[in-house]
């Protein structure tokens, strides 16, 4: 009876015997600073900053910014519960310090960080108390960077014209810096009156210098100091990376014998290639040349490739791809290759006409082509007329088709020619076209400049993209039932695209704004909008 009482009472111990209660989620506090922080007449080789528990440092050189920056790294030691901070360089006289530490104090049992801390001190009997604020943003979505950003201001002396700008981002030490927040935003304290110099960068190498190909963002003109910081004072610093990129040739190989493929970094101009017997293409794009040689077994050759700041001599040799090595007929696969291909099989979208490609260039198409469409479910036939493109590698069929139907599409042999004389063999396919939604701007562009409207779905990617010159409608079809957004960018270049800045030139990157709603577009809809753009929609002067 008495072990049996003993065990009941050792069992309900154990069941109520506390866990250590809840973890400790609580960052260091500080108590007090020696010297106290907006101290004067500073001339001590160190200070130290008690908290109220145990603490470590974390990353000393990535987490605690100095401004002025200190050439001479201080050392950052804990006694205890004490921070104590050695410096190792001289100091400016008549100069207000501020140490951020951006997360560089944690708590030694749990590891909770402390987000941000300041300790500031006056080498003179006047304190600095003047701001800069603003907020760093990606050019391109108008969302914060995705990595840490260094902000670094730059004190402009009294004769430097506004907007003038030199090499203080490449080559010399800013005079105070800071780092934004998860938001992108930023904030300078303790900085004198004054006018000054705003440059944003990653900064992945910490050398507080902008180095080519580095992310980047600048305020042009110059930015006055402020007392107290509202709408009025935030700076907005648009952050890209430059496009680097040097036109060349990029890839330049045999995809088969008596084909090839050209791929360069950039967009082709008017480009000319010189060989034996050779017919070539560009894709939308321009950057890629799809090349044939009239030598349908060629397996090597020399071309030279010339455009705007591009001139190349491209050696090339057919190799045998390992896995086609023992396959039969490996070499005839360009005969065997289909010169048509439908782009319009299967459950495709319900466009006014339908697409075919070709995997050669066509030079001719018989003068009574049409294409046979036979609607399955009644099985009545109807003829439409073929349109073949201007560069050859395609062509539509002109037919008007319901959606929801499923069709059945015959060619017959011999209606394209390709550039070596070959024609083309029967093509019978099926498909069931779909509806898509429309949307449609009417769109008023005062920019003076082209805009490129991009449609976006709901993982950000384009889906669409329309430049507009004038003002007008511009009909976006064959959209999938979703949400989207649209932007639009300030093609100030006129390069249908968005460019980003460059500061080694003095380049913005270009204007990016968004239509102030999701779209919601639905089958068989059409979704009509207005949308006025000026210069100050963009942040430009009218």
């Amino acid at each position: 009876m008495l072990a049996l009482l003993v065990t009941a009472v050792a069992g309900c111990a154990k069941q109520g015997y506390p866990s250590g209660g809840p973890k400790d989620e609580t960052p260091p506090k500080a108590v007090d600073a020696k010297p106290a922080s907006e101290s004067r007449n500073f001339a001590g080789r160190q200070f130290s900053i008690g908290f109220d528990e145990y603490i470590s440092v974390k990353d000393a050189d990535k987490n605690i910014l100095i401004s002025p920056p200190m050439r001479q790294k201080p050392e950052f030691t804990t006694k205890g519960k004490r921070l104590v901070v050695k410096l190792n360089d001289t100091l400016q006289p008549n100069t207000t310090y501020l140490f951020q530490f951006k997360g560089a104090i944690v708590d030694f049992t749990e590891g909770n960080v402390l987000p941000s801390f300041e300790y500031v001190f006056s080498t003179g009997d006047h304190m600095d108390t003047m701001m800069l604020a603003g907020r760093v943003l990606n050019a391109r979505d108008g969302k914060p960077w995705k990595e840490p950003v260094t902000v670094m201001a730059y004190r402009v002396k009294g004769d430097e014209p506004d907007g003038a700008l030199d090499t203080v981002a490449t080559a010399n030490q800013p005079d105070f810096i800071t780092r934004s927040d998860k938001d992108g935003v930023f904030a300078f304290h303790y900085v004198p009156a004054g006018n000054y110099r705003l440059v944003a960068l990653e900064d992945k190498n910490r050398d507080l210098r902008l180095g080519r190909g580095e992310a980047a963002a600048w305020e042009p003109t110059m930015v006055q100091a402020a007392d107290s910081i509202d709408s009025a004072t935030v700076t907005l610093l648009r952050i890209s990376v430059p496009d680097r990129r040097v036109q060349r040739v990029a890839k330049a190989e045999f995809t088969a014998k008596g084909r090839a493929t050209i791929v360069t970094m950039m967009p082709m101009q008017s480009p000319t290639l010189t060989g034996d017997s050779v017919e070539w293409r560009l894709n939308a794009r321009r950057d890629t040349m799809s090349v044939w040689f009239r030598n349908a077994a060629c397996d090597s050759a020399q071309l030279v490739l010339s455009d705007t700041a591009l001139q190349d001599t491209l050696k090339m040799r057919f190799k045998v791809p390992k896995s086609g090595r023992r396959r039969r007929g490996a070499s005839q696969q360009n005969q065997a290759e289909p010169m048509v291909k439908a782009l319009c099989s299967g459950s495709s979208a319900f466009y006014d006409d339908l697409r075919l490609a070709f995997t050669v260039p066509v030079a001719a198409m018989a003068e009574d082509a049409q294409a046979e469409v036979m609607r399955i479910k009644d099985s009545s036939v109807a003829q439409y007329a073929l349109t073949l493109d201007s560069n050859g590698l395609g062509a539509r069929i002109e037919a008007a088709l319901r959606s929801g139907e499923e069709y059945s599409v015959r060619l017959r042999d011999s209606l394209f020619t390709d550039i070596f004389g070959h024609r083309s063999d029967s093509l019978v396919f099926k498909l069931t076209p779909q509806d898509y939604g429309t949307l449609i701007f009417q769109l008023t562009n005062r920019t003076g400049s082209p805009v490129v409207l991009d449609v976006l779905d709901d993982k950000d990617t384009v889906v669409a993209s329309r430049t507009v010159t004038v003002t007008g409608e511009v009909k976006i079809p064959h959209l999938k039932a979703g949400t989207y957004r649209v932007r639009a960018v300030l093609d100030t270049d006129g390069n249908n695209a968005w460019t980003p800045g460059d500061y080694w030139i003095d380049r913005q990157p270009e204007y990016v704004i968004y239509y102030s709603k999701s779209l919601q577009v639905r089958e068989k809809w059409e979704l009509e909008e207005r949308w006025t753009l000026t210069k100050t929609d963009f942040g430009r002067k009218e």
